[in-house]
């Protein structure tokens, strides 16, 4: 079936002189509508080439904040390129990403960045940002004002988002202990724990998910000790090995968040190769150390197609296509990894 203007003015809600307007670039048209015309003009199939280099010329693009905490976290490389894609594939429905790139997780850092977004005059921001009081706060001011929040990567608990975008961290956190109860052949797993921060709800699930699964599964273990290593291999290497030294009795090293090297590091400085490390994300340095054989196996979360949704979800609802109320969350597939399918 063609799709013609006034087919394309029915199903915007619009008349078909504003759809020949937006299309043409020719007259006034409140960006919300025009957006929401080309938006449908693209994925009814209307807009040719041609058309698409007018819809181009539009003057007023919305502008979507990106936040992503990437500065020294290889992981959120793959988060950005689905992003990128996104921007590339719907640029010429008037759609414009604007990054904002951070190192750790200091509060204060995050909110000065949310700022700037917004001063910019971003009209959706896709956060992966921490679950402090202060953020949560922030997200809820920028709904009231009618700028759309989709969470991507980890969520904020109790935020007024549009949707997440992202990881079932639980899911994840059980999926590593039901594989790490199938290889460990010891009585007793005594386990440290690195995690990246405790601000970062995505990390405390993935604890979470991982030892409601071991109690689940009957298995005997012992958590002596948890560190934060802010996601820094450096600092990730020391404190890893630190308890090591202290505690020869640490048979499994259980990484919730990034510093995957660092931990590697400390392992292979360690010497003890009967350690079961387990990790997430098939990033360079991950899949080099599961084929080494220091990481057993890593579960991944397919960040590319993170970035990529999250841009998505953000542009369709500038469009008017989804509010509040028919946005749901999506979730990326959990995928495990070991030397054997690493390629």
């Amino acid at each position: 079936m063609n799709v013609t203007v006034k087919s394309l003015a029915e199903a915007c809600g619009v008349s078909r002189g504003t759809v020949d307007r937006v299309l043409h670039n020719r007259g006034a048209v409140k960006p919300e509508v025009a957006l929401k015309v080309k938006t449908l003009a693209r994925e009814l199939g209307y807009v040719p080439n041609r058309a698409g280099r007018a819809l181009a010329s539009y003057k007023e693009p919305y502008k979507i904040g990106a936040l992503l905490p990437s500065i020294g976290n290889a992981f959120f490389d793959g988060i950005a390129e689905g992003m990128k894609s996104a921007n590339d594939e719907f640029a010429d429905l008037g759609i414009k990403v604007v990054m904002k790139n951070l190192q750790g997780y200091n509060p204060k850092e995050h909110l000065k960045a949310i700022d700037e977004l917004l001063n910019q005059g971003c009209k959706a921001l896709c956060l992966a940002t921490i679950n402090t009081e202060e953020i949560r706060e922030k997200i809820d001011y920028c709904t009231e004002k009618g700028v759309h929040v989709i969470l991507v990567n980890t969520d904020v608990d109790g935020a007024h988002r549009l949707c997440y975008v992202g990881s079932d961290y639980i899911k994840a956190g059980k999926t590593s202990a039901g594989l790490l109860s199938l290889i460990a052949q010891v009585k007793e797993l005594n386990i440290l724990i690195v995690t990246g921060s405790k601000l970062m709800l995505g990390h405390n699930q993935r604890i979470l998910g991982f030892e409601s699964e071991l109690e689940t599964l009957n298995t005997h273990y012992n958590i002596v000790a948890t560190v934060e290593c802010n996601d820094s291999d450096i600092l990730a290497q020391q404190l890893t090995y630190k308890m090591l030294v202290e505690h020869p009795e640490i048979n499994c090293v259980y990484v919730a968040g990034a510093g995957v090297q660092g931990v590697g590091a400390a392992l292979i400085a360690n010497g003890d190769l009967s350690i079961l490390a387990v990790a997430f994300d098939d990033i360079y340095t991950t899949r080099e150390l599961v084929k080494a054989g220091i990481i057993k196996f890593v579960v991944c979360q397919q960040p590319h197609r993170q970035g990529y949704h999250a841009i998505k979800r953000a542009y369709q609802a500038l469009s008017g296509l989804i509010d509040k109320n028919s946005s749901t969350d999506f979730y990326t597939d959990t995928l495990i990894k070991i030397s054997s399918n690493l390629d």
